[in-house]
């Protein structure tokens, strides 16, 4: 056995299945892939895979059990040559990121120029999701950094460390009925038609509970991942948008009232997602000091590998 096999199987699961995927992301062929795959296989004298003629269905229990292993083994080797790196102060590589369209577009554009100032050199990714794909993505080791509020369900193998608090605005059309009202009622809001974040975002489901437990129903005509995209249907006449404040800039959203609504809705808190046991390299950390300065690389490195409680 050779740690090539247990790459391009754990590939083949991360592609769901599809080998001609796995050989593409790891720049080799599909002839090989199957190959290694029926090397593995005919070492371990076990089927890891559920065929149906030449086309993979799924994982066997076995299968499913070397799964596990595998990516605990290539998640140690890829620790091994980070603890170097990490003390090595390197200034090139690759850094993946992970947010919600709200921060990619609002929160970060600062904070990413100052970085690519400081690390010309490193290869910075920026993936888009909500906070279950974020979370899932720091686990599997497809992002290194997470920022969004935590999901319902959290990956046992995530961290999140506290770092901002936003609070709720209403959007609407200047000509709205309440757009001139300062502070608006749930009642109120109720007999409008409303946008907001699709159900995998945490506030989708904070929003609903503020409605439910004053005994109201609220009308949502359309749910979307992208702010930009709800604005969009707010200027259209389709409903009045409830996102985040750090969504509104009075320049470009001169055309919408932006309506205070923390009197309505609990705050979300945004935080930080890392993988449990990983070093991180220096420039990791950079980042997450130019997004969240409050917090401190020793404390997040404690956290990472237990030396410190979580409060």
């Amino acid at each position: 056995m050779n740690l090539r096999h247990l790459q391009l199987f754990c590939e083949v699961v991360n592609a769901n299945l599809n080998i001609s995927a796995a050989a593409k992301a790891l720049h080799t062929s599909q002839p090989s892939v199957s190959r290694h795959m029926l090397a593995l296989e005919s070492e371990l004298d076990v089927a890891l895979f559920v065929r149906s003629k030449k086309r993979i269905l799924g994982l066997t229990g076995p299968g499913e059990a070397v799964l596990e292993s595998a990516r605990k083994v290539l998640f140690e080797i890829e620790n091994i040559s980070q603890a170097g790196k990490v003390h090595g102060k390197e200034k090139r590589g690759n850094l993946i990121v992970a947010a919600s369209h709200t921060h990619a577009r609002y929160s970060l554009p600062k904070v990413v120029s100052a970085f690519i100032a400081q690390y010309p050199n490193v290869r910075l990714v920026l993936r888009q999701g909500d906070p279950h794909q974020i979370a899932t993505w720091v686990a599997s080791g497809n992002a290194d950094i997470g920022i969004c509020a935590e999901p319902v369900e959290r990956p046992k193998d995530i961290m999140f460390f506290p770092c901002h608090k936003h609070h709720r605005i209403i959007l609407a059309p200047k000509d709205h009925p309440l757009a001139s009202v300062k502070k608006p009622t749930l009642s109120q809001l109720a007999k409008h038609p409303l946008i907001t974040y699709e159900a995998p975002f945490t506030v989708h489901r904070r929003i609903l509970e503020a409605f439910e437990n004053k005994g109201l129903s609220p009308n949502f005509v359309l749910t979307a991942t992208d702010v930009d995209v709800m604005k969009t249907y707010v200027r259209a006449g389709l409903g009045l948008a409830i996102v985040a404040s750090l969504a509104h800039n009075s320049k470009d959203d001169s055309d919408l009232v932006a309506i205070e609504a923390s009197h309505l809705f609990k705050p979300d808190v945004i935080k930080i997602a890392l993988r449990k046991g990983t070093y991180q390299r220096s420039y990791t950390y950079d980042f997450i000091e130019l997004f969240a300065p409050s917090l401190a690389r020793e404390q997040i490195q404690g956290m990472l590998f237990d030396q410190l409680s979580i409060r």
